[in-house]
């Protein structure tokens, strides 16, 4: 959860914010209950999910946060050797309440909190200030809490998607290809509250396809919810068939709206989508997730640099 020293050498440190993930199947109960804010899942919700789980070998997110908060503590520590990061996730364990309130213990006065999304949504955003705020009530002494969300065109973060794709392309020899960067969708009522997510998507997308250089590509969403309610749109599935309809037989999917493989993309993409096109004779690709890659690393640590909200 953190570096190792228990007593900081300074009262500052970063703190990294992740979603966070079952690690394994006795955890899917409580897990599921924190993301449907304390309801209890229904025993069919937790088969289902351990079904899919299942089926993607488990989630890695758990290890990449990991990893990324050990490749951003030793970037930040080039210039400031001092720098520790902690990490604390939205749902499961360590929970960022609980970090907050040990890094207060601690003797830390102030951290600068940046999360693995690059997209400062409401409803993405608002659960990360929760867990903060619920940290620092509970925290032993005051701390202050310095959220940073957005840095969704940071040049790492548009660079690492225009090198990807053009690397995938390279290997596709068909001139109809084409290119859907996707990302999950929102309950349509999110835009009542005026949540900027689909402007920040629409503005992220168009730069990893200018810089990409792409002539032949579409913004779609993934992931909905399986509820009554309206959800953003369109949907991957139904932009696969528009252009296998203007003959792209080959279609590279770029997940651009996470940082990190988990269920929504080695379930949600790999296994229903992919088996979606197969049944539609569409050849699925997919460009490979920047993980804990350094151009992931040094957007967070120009978020953490750069002052502001």
């Amino acid at each position: 959860m953190t570096s190792p020293s228990t007593t900081p050498e300074s009262e500052h440190a970063v703190l990294l914010m992740g979603y966070g993930s079952p690690n394994g199947s006795a955890d899917l109960p409580e897990y599921l209950r924190e993301v449907l804010h304390g309801q209890a899942p229904s025993a069919e919700m937790v088969d289902e999910y351990r079904r899919r789980y299942d089926r993607i070998g488990g989630s890695p997110q758990n290890r990449i946060l990991a990893s990324l908060r050990a490749k951003l503590e030793r970037r930040l520590r080039r210039d400031a050797p001092a720098t520790e990061v902690l990490l604390g996730v939205k749902h499961g364990r360590p929970a960022l309440r609980d970090v907050v309130a040990e890094a207060s213990a601690r003797g830390f006065r102030h951290l600068t909190a940046v999360a693995t999304t690059p997209y400062p949504s409401l409803w993405i955003g608002e659960p990360y200030r929760q867990g903060v705020a619920e940290g620092q009530r509970a925290a032993s002494r005051p701390i202050d809490v310095d959220v940073r969300l957005d840095w969704h065109l940071d040049p790492n973060w548009v660079q690492y998607w225009s090198r990807a794709i053009g690397r995938e392309l390279g290997h596709i020899p068909d001139p109809g290809r084409t290119v859907l960067l996707s990302a999950h969708s929102l309950p349509q009522r999110m835009l009542e509250r005026g949540d900027p997510y689909p402007r920040l998507l629409e503005e992220t997308s168009r730069a990893i396809a200018g810089a990409a250089r792409l002539d032949r590509w579409s913004f779609t969403f993934q992931s909905a919810g399986n509820t009554t309610e309206p959800w953003l749109g369109p949907d991957i599935t139904e932009v696969m068939v528009d252009w296998q309809g203007r003959g792209a037989k080959t279609q590279l999917v770029a997940s651009f709206g996470f940082v990190f493989d988990h269920l929504e993309v080695l379930y949600d993409l790999d296994v229903v989508v992919r088996e979606y096109a197969g049944s539609h004779g569409i050849d699925y690709r997919r460009v490979p997730m920047p993980n804990d890659a350094d151009e992931v690393v040094e957007a967070l640590a120009s978020r953490v640099e750069r002052p502001g909200p």
